[in-house]
């Protein structure tokens, strides 16, 4: 190495980490330490464990529990709610949302993981569209 390049390489400046002084994971972690924070990751785990052997019907928009009972986002919310009424039911049906969007098929051919995709899509879209009605 040259005298002039070992020069410009010593004056490299560290760049920084996309994570360091970041405002959104800063915020993020705020909210995630708050109480608010601490009772959504309370409600997701409660949602992801009640939902672990369940099962997606996307053409009849059901999600099939355990148990062989077929219910609706809101209800699949009501069933896990009723056992944990301290935890708000909107939060643990915006966690049975959260599981849907990411659940698929474990054993599936590449055009079934589509049509599933696309159904399930149809059927969250169609969902988001009535609640934001009921809301208003």
């Amino acid at each position: 190495m040259t005298r002039v390049a070992i020069i410009i390489a010593m004056g490299k400046r560290r760049e920084k980490h996309p994570f360091e002084d970041n405002s959104f994971i800063d915020g993020f972690q705020e909210w995630t330490d708050s109480p608010e924070g601490q009772l959504s990751i309370h409600a997701h785990d409660l949602a992801f464990a009640a939902l672990a052997n369940a099962g997606v019907d996307p053409r009849g928009r059901k999600i099939v529990w355990g148990d062989g009972k077929r219910l609706s986002i809101e209800q699949s919310a009501e069933r896990i709610h009723a056992e944990h009424q301290n935890v708000p039911s909107n939060l643990i049906e915006a966690h049975v949302v959260g599981w849907l969007e990411s659940c698929a098929p474990e054993t599936c051919s590449e055009s079934q993981l589509e049509e599933f995709d696309r159904l399930a899509e149809e059927w969250l879209d169609d969902y988001e569209r009535n609640s934001r009605r009921a809301r208003k």
